[in-house]
């Protein structure tokens, strides 16, 4: 009976050997494939993070892009109006629209008894 004890032990060892192997095998496996999807999510989580940061960078560029010709529109408008002002001083000032002004205003020229001419005298100093 011993005898049969040692050969029914030496008939499964190699039996337990294999399945220990194939378990080792599957956990190999398994750790393989678990390694791989933690590389393809690490992968996919830069790509993602790449995406979103071209995307505000994009926006920004976008965003920029409008305010320089929202500001290139009001410096056209300012120098348009700076042109205009200058024209209207320029015929405010005028000694024409002055006098025509003056003339409205009820003022005169002056009249002989009303003009001091003065002359300047050289001192021989």
């Amino acid at each position: 009976m011993l005898v049969a004890k040692k050969r029914a032990a030496q008939s499964f060892s190699p039996g337990r050997q294999n399945v220990q192997r194939a378990v080792a095998a599957r956990r190999q496996h398994s750790l393989r494939l678990a390694e791989q999807k933690v590389k393809m999510i690490s992968f996919m989580l830069a790509f993602a993070l790449t995406a979103l940061a071209l995307v505000a960078h994009f926006t920004y560029l976008v965003e920029m892009n409008h305010r320089i010709g929202r500001s290139m529109e009001e410096l056209h408008a300012l120098q348009d109006e700076g042109k205009h002002l200058k024209l209207e001083m320029a015929s405010l000032q005028s000694p024409e629209r002055l006098e025509k002004v003056a003339l409205e205003m009820g003022l005169k020229y002056p009249g002989q008894e009303q003009m001091v001419i003065l002359t300047a005298v050289a001192t021989g100093n």
